[in-house]
């Protein structure tokens, strides 16, 4: 029997089901929440969001790994409460994003390692809520030396615990391959490291380079979005080039669906239907009339991601 750290507790690696392999139950971008409490409706922002969760679940997702870090305001014990209302597996992440805080600019590998380990293995902020993957981010012009520190002290981590690292990566620069470097510089196993956004591009053979050196990858960003206006059909080609080219077995599937909080005297409703049922309504069924099997959606859909999450190469 092989556990997974939830928001709700660890489970069984076979309960995950269909899993989305990068998404966000709620992105506070700032900790605006945090430090403007009075501009925000947390009890409508819970509504909305436990809505669409609930939604999701119906429409047949039973996961969601939730790559949300410190500075997308990050907050498990929110999390955790629409996780519970609704029922659904929410996975939750340790790392950083883009905007890496300026403390971490002076902090040696070693020590940001530390404080990975402790919320993969202790809990995150003063919970028992334990991270079941690392987040990192290196976006447009690439690795900076912030955001190096932040790699290899995700790395350190990684082969410390055996948690999963899953990026955001700017897959048009293909910083994929720099992100490599570094994960394979500090002994990763490249099996422990999911290239994440790697939809953005529809260049297979920049993608096959990463998956030959035995990396996961997230075809995620459904159906587009404004930092990556790559339309869903493309998406859909390029997984299905890697498909044809023997790669599903290390292809996973995600939307990168990030709700917002809900602004105070703001009318707000969930989405119908939700962005986390854009894959299962449009683009699964659109894969399956171009010639994917339904064994290769499952792969995807379910087998990858437990293969990720439990460190199984």
């Amino acid at each position: 029997m092989t556990m997974v750290e939830t928001v709700l507790g660890p489970v069984d690696s076979s309960e995950l089901g269909v899993t989305l392999s990068h998404e966000h139950v709620l992105v506070d971008a700032g900790n605006d929440v945090r430090h403007y409490p009075w501009m925000f409706d947390l009890d409508a922002t819970k509504r909305v969001l436990v809505a669409e969760l609930q939604q999701a679940k119906d429409g047949g997702i039973d996961s969601i790994i939730d790559l949300s870090t410190p500075d997308l305001g990050r907050n498990v014990r929110f999390v955790q409460e629409v996780a519970r209302e609704v029922g659904i597996h929410v996975v939750v992440a340790t790392g950083i994003w883009r905007d890496v805080p300026r403390s971490f600019w002076g902090r040696e590998p070693d020590e940001i390692a530390d404080i990975f380990v402790r919320e993969i293995e202790v809990g995150i902020d003063d919970t028992e809520i334990k991270a079941g993957a690392i987040k990192v981010a290196n976006d447009m012009g690439g690795v900076t030396p912030e955001g190096e520190l932040v790699l290899r002290g995700a790395a350190r981590a990684s082969i410390r615990t055996g948690c999963p690292i899953s990026t955001h990566h700017w897959a048009l620069e293909e910083v994929g391959r720099q992100q490599l470097a570094v994960f394979l510089d500090e002994g990763v196993p490249p099996h422990q490291v999911c290239i994440g956004h790697s939809a953005d591009t529809d260049d297979v053979d920049y993608l096959e380079d990463l998956l030959k050196a035995g990396v996961y990858l997230s075809l995620d960003r459904y159906p587009g979005s404004a930092s990556s206006s790559t339309p869903w059909e493309t998406r859909n080609a390029t997984v299905k080039a890697l498909i044809e080219r023997g790669w599903v077995e290390r292809l996973m599937l995600g939307h990168d669906y990030a709700p917002r909080p809900v602004r105070a005297g703001v009318e707000a409703s969930p989405m119908d239907p939700t962005r986390y049922l854009f894959l299962s309504q449009v683009a699964v069924p659109a894969l399956q009339a171009d010639g994917v099997t339904d064994e290769q959606i499952d792969m995807m859909r379910r087998e990858v991601p437990r293969r990720f999450l439990t460190g199984e190469n």
